[in-house]
């Protein structure tokens, strides 16, 4: 299982991406999903996905939604990661960050 976070503020348009669109572009890269939800505690809106295989490059997925990076969390491996183009310039993964479906999740 994995939770992935994806930003929905756009800063090539400097605005925000639709949630729809968000998730129509997510469910490309990802299968056997089990629960969407956008979330807006964070610093900006987001787009939490909690899913079973990665199918194609997530790198590619926030280059399509114009993301620095996308966050992903394994809770096989209890391992994060950040994936995208400019995922460097945020530094190492971190958890006080990214956001779960809920509290069973992360258990």
């Amino acid at each position: 299982m994995q939770t992935l976070n994806v930003g929905l503020h756009n800063p090539v348009l400097n605005n925000v991406n639709s949630v729809e669109f968000t998730i129509q572009e997510t469910l490309k890269y990802v299968s056997g999903v089990f629960n969407i939800r956008v979330s807006y505690d964070g610093s900006e809106p987001t787009l939490i996905v909690y899913f079973r295989d990665v199918l194609r490059p997530l790198e590619r997925l926030a280059t399509v939604l114009d993301q620095d990076c996308v966050a992903l969390y394994s809770h096989i491996t209890n391992q994060g990661y950040l994936i995208g183009d400019k995922a460097e310039a945020w530094g190492e993964f971190n958890s006080e960050f990214f956001q779960h479906i809920n509290a069973k999740e992360i258990a």
